[in-house]
């Protein structure tokens, strides 16, 4: 039994994940089982996001005055948060994935960047490439003009080196 203590603690943690997380998704878990349910947190953790199912009295009382007011008539039934606050194209897809082959876990709503989400635009979301995808795209768009220059004069030194052996062979035959 938590005591009212430990439920403003837990009231506090809460309100600041809301006010300061990007992405915030509310599942509903009801039939998970406990292997599941670890799956899930453990796919999650690998995101850099956290999964977490507090009772809806606790978060009714943490939310106001946060982006996940807007969401509040979703706090109905089992409710779990996944809170996303590095990457959370990460978490989209890792929420997305899990979403989409276990029919237990439904999504209910999401908060990204301060505002309401559904479930096509939480995949919308996951469809994005990952940072370190963009990075090397952006890599790669930044070395291709160096690397054109680079074959262009080897092509061209090919060709100069081709055209001095073909003169020197026409000498020496002549």
């Amino acid at each position: 039994m938590k005591t009212r203590k430990d439920k403003a603690l837990i009231i506090e943690e809460l309100k600041e994940k809301f006010s300061k997380a990007p992405l915030i998704v509310l599942t509903d878990f009801q039939g998970m089982t406990v292997a599941e349910s670890s799956a899930l947190r453990r796919a999650l953790k690998e995101a850099g996001a956290e999964y977490r199912v507090v009772k809806n009295t606790l978060m009714r009382k943490a939310y106001p005055e946060t982006p996940v007011e807007q969401i509040a008539d979703k706090f109905v039934g089992p409710t779990g948060i996944a809170f996303a606050f590095e990457d959370i194209v990460a978490a989209a897809k890792a929420l997305k994935k899990f979403i989409e082959e276990d029919e237990k876990l439904k999504f209910k709503a999401a908060v990204i960047e301060g505002k309401v989400a559904d479930f096509e635009q939480l995949k919308a979301l996951a469809s994005v490439p990952s940072r370190e995808e963009l990075l090397g795209q952006l890599a790669f768009t930044l070395k291709y003009p160096v690397n054109a220059v680079a074959w262009s004069l080897e092509n061209l030194f090919q060709k100069l080196v081709v055209a001095l052996e073909n003169i020197k062979s026409q000498k020496e035959t002549a």
